[in-house]
């Protein structure tokens, strides 16, 4: 399957510095500078299309598996994106440096060995970059692969692609429901239209994006975090509607507005809970005064 996908244009602000408060009103010290973060995106070009099929035997897989070739580092630069506008919410007068690298070949590698494979290769081609010396931080995004199913989604997603379940999932019979067929089954599955619309559907696409998000310490490469992060959203029209129809390009487009979406949400997801985040504790200085000993023992 072949998608069209226009190109995505990322706008990149300029770092402000921020001068520091003194310790006091007759200190003064010199502004610190914004801390450096090299971000790092290593999203492979193929996207995941799994379409779930009937079968009659035991032994059949019940699930189509495909990739399309997405071109022009569109996918990296989802990524990027998505980790230039977290870090910035974070730290905004931070200085942010935006790196792309293949990612690492996964052909043959087990499911439990695919997330150090995928950072060793990152890793690899790091240590050949001397300037990392005078970075603070590098946040590396990579592909996460998932085992297990869940939600109504199928095992075995990785990165970032589209699942398409075409099988009726609820009210599939006219006996089965209430008010004609343009009724929505009330056991229906949970699903958004086009419209942003809650609905009740038989059937849906679920676009997903299932990320690992690693911080590194840039002298010593060494891993101080990860964070795995998983986003889909089911995706269907109301049966008086057209059904969604992955082989059209206004549909391709429309999906790859939300698969952006999803990025965005999954990569926020995996920053905040960070130690970029989690590291930027709160002091609250009080006014000093004397407490006296008896004061201390209630």
């Amino acid at each position: 399957m072949r998608f069209k996908i226009a190109a995505l244009v990322i706008g990149l602000a300029c770092p402000v510095c921020e001068l520091a408060r003194g310790e006091t009103a007759s200190d003064t010290i010199a502004p610190a500078p914004p801390r450096v973060y090299a971000l790092v995106a290593a999203i492979s070009e193929q996207f995941s299309v799994v379409q779930a099929v009937s079968t009659t035997g035991t032994h059949l897989s019940p699930y189509r598996r495909s990739t399309a070739e997405v071109p022009n580092n569109i996918l990296n630069r989802f990524a990027l994106h998505s980790l230039n506008k977290a870090i910035a919410a974070i730290e905004p007068d931070s200085t942010r440096i935006y790196l792309s690298l293949p990612p690492a070949q996964m052909d043959g590698v087990p499911a439990s060995k695919r997330d150090s494979v995928a950072i060793a290769a990152v890793v690899a081609a790091l240590e050949k970059m001397p300037q990392r010396l005078e970075w603070d931080r590098i946040v590396v995004v990579t592909p996460a692969y998932r085992a297990l199913d869940q939600g109504g989604l199928p095992s075995k997603l990785q990165g970032f692609g589209i699942f398409d379940e075409p099988r009726c999932q609820a009210g599939c019979f006219p006996s089965m429901r209430t008010s004609g067929s343009d009724s929505e089954p009330p056991d229906g599955v949970d699903a958004v239209t086009s419209e942003d619309r809650n609905i009740k559907a038989r059937t849906y696409l679920a676009p997903f994006s299932y990320i690992t998000v690693w911080v590194l310490d840039p002298k010593t490469l060494a891993v101080l975090d990860k964070q795995l992060s998983f986003e889909s959203q089911k995706l269907a029209e109301p049966t008086y509607k057209p059904a969604l129809d992955l082989s059209k390009d206004d549909v391709q487009e429309y999906l790859f507005r939300r698969v952006a979406n999803l990025i965005e949400i999954s990569v926020d997801e995996a920053v905040m809970h960070s130690e970029i985040n989690l590291r930027r504790g709160i002091v609250t200085v009080s006014p000093v005064r004397e407490v006296s000993p008896d004061e201390e023992k209630k």
